[in-house]
């Protein structure tokens, strides 16, 4: 089987760099907060040990 490949090299504008610096920004602001939500969620259900 033959697999092709193609390589493109992007050159974003100055406005198109703000842009995607701004999704990428919310996009990081979800993931943390989506992440904080689980590992408290998972902390929330751990019962403590007493020896």
């Amino acid at each position: 089987m033959l697999t092709l490949t193609y390589e493109y090299k992007l050159i974003p504008s100055q406005q198109q760099i703000a842009i995607i610096e701004d999704m990428l920004a919310v996009c990081r602001k979800v993931w943390n907060y989506a992440l904080r939500e689980r590992k408290d969620w998972i902390n929330s259900r751990k019962c403590a040990v007493n020896s």
